[in-house]
């Protein structure tokens, strides 16, 4: 089973495009129709470009994939080609799973026995509809489903 945000982040990136564009035109028409100091003008298409390119190289792809044995994330920048995953670990080892509600966006918690003890990984998943969040949380009962599985 696989679920991502590939589409929220899609809309998202796209947004932020539009809305860089959106500045661009601002400036244009501005400089011709409006009556302002350059130097206001100037600094509110800075504030507005440098916050939309903040949020465009904040953007992450989330992937979880859960196999017969293997547990896969796969997180990556959106224009980025490369899918290479973050975290690979066989189903028998990952002793909790949990998404949860941050204030602004969702973390999803993965932790791991290993030799040394147990290890914590987490993840910012971003923000997602109702809908998405409740896959993610499917994915804790197929892990343990498929956990008591290959213990019998």
């Amino acid at each position: 089973m696989k679920v991502n945000n590939r589409k929220e982040i899609a809309i998202a990136m796209y947004g932020f495009f539009l809305l860089l564009i959106l500045d661009i035109l601002f400036l244009v028409f501005a400089t011709k129709f409006l009556i302002l100091d350059k130097a206001t003008l100037y600094g509110i298409f800075l504030i507005v470009f440098m916050f939309s390119i903040w949020r465009i190289t904040l953007l992450k792809t989330f992937s979880l994939e859960v196999s017969e044995h293997i547990l896969s994330v796969k997180y990556r920048h959106p224009l980025s080609a490369n899918h290479h995953p973050v975290l690979e670990v066989p189903l028998q080892k990952v002793m909790f799973y949990k998404i949860e509600r941050g204030i602004m966006n969702y973390i999803m918690t993965i932790n791991i026995n290993t030799k040394r003890g147990m290890k914590s990984f987490y993840y910012r998943l971003g923000t997602l509809p109702k809908s998405e969040a409740s896959k993610f949380n499917k994915m804790s009962d197929l892990i343990s489903y498929v956990k008591t599985e290959t213990e019998l």
